[in-house]
């Protein structure tokens, strides 16, 4: 199953120690990987369908990237297929506008029941996956939504949004979404470990679904507990500013 890793600060970082402890340690997941992160207000994302890892030796242009890669916040993938082809295209990140930001997505997880889904709005992510769907589906919640911006907060939208999907889509979800300034993560199924002031790794608050975290520390874990709805996680700078459970009857 793939693995996720975000970097959060209140100040651009790089991610030079920890970046590489967790292409190492989800170096199983063999299908590909990706860095997003954002640069004058404007996402970027690099990725690649080859293995981050063979050899005994990281791909060079992973190690380069989490070398020069300065960001407030970093998201990082490494996939293991479990819909779509193995290339760069199906490689996360992804990107989309919505709400009138640019936003990074990146998922692990397994929801096939997704796959058939034709948006309604343009752009169209050209990947076939799961993946790809899932933040079709939410740009396009979001996107119904837009008249409401003015007065209603991103949070209640996103509630909104991931009951439906839910309630039409059953699935295991695990994904991280931001825009350069904030940082929204949710599970349904996975834990997400979070550790914050790191005496070994960056002082930045750092989150990722490797199951032993990257170093020997008090990783906090997150946990959707049986009968929720989910997780929802909001982090901005170096705090966790929402950890809140999904109230599993939102969905329609």
């Amino acid at each position: 199953m793939c693995d996720l890793f975000a970097l959060s600060a209140s100040r651009s970082y790089t991610a030079a120690t920890s970046l590489p402890l967790f292409a190492v340690r989800g170096r199983a997941n063999v299908h590909g990987w990706g860095i997003g992160f954002f640069r004058n207000s404007m996402p970027v994302v690099e990725k690649s369908g080859e293995k981050v890892f063979t050899d005994g030796r990281l791909h060079g242009s992973f190690q380069r990237l989490a070398r020069v890669v300065n960001s407030p916040i970093i998201v990082a993938h490494i996939r293991y297929k479990s819909s779509g082809a193995v290339d760069e295209c199906h490689a996360h990140p992804f990107t989309l506008d919505f709400w009138g930001q640019s936003w990074i997505f990146a998922h692990n997880g397994k929801a096939p029941a997704i796959e058939p889904y034709s948006s309604r709005c343009e752009p169209r992510l050209e990947a076939k996956s799961d993946s790809a769907r899932i933040l079709e589906f939410l740009r396009d919640c979001f996107m119904e939504a837009e008249p409401r911006r003015p007065h209603t907060p991103f949070i209640q939208v996103l509630k909104e949004a991931l009951g439906r999907l839910l309630h039409d889509y059953p699935g295991e979800y695990n994904f991280l979404l931001t825009n350069g300034k904030v940082l929204w993560a949710f599970t349904n199924h996975r834990q997400f470990l979070l550790l914050k002031g790191s005496q070994k790794l960056e002082e930045a608050l750092l989150l990722t679904t490797i199951d032993e975290g990257l170093s020997p520390e008090d990783w906090k874990r997150i946990v959707a507990r049986p009968g929720s709805g989910g997780k929802i996680l909001l982090i901005a700078g170096g705090d966790l500013l929402c950890l809140e459970n999904l109230d599993p009857d939102l969905s329609p």
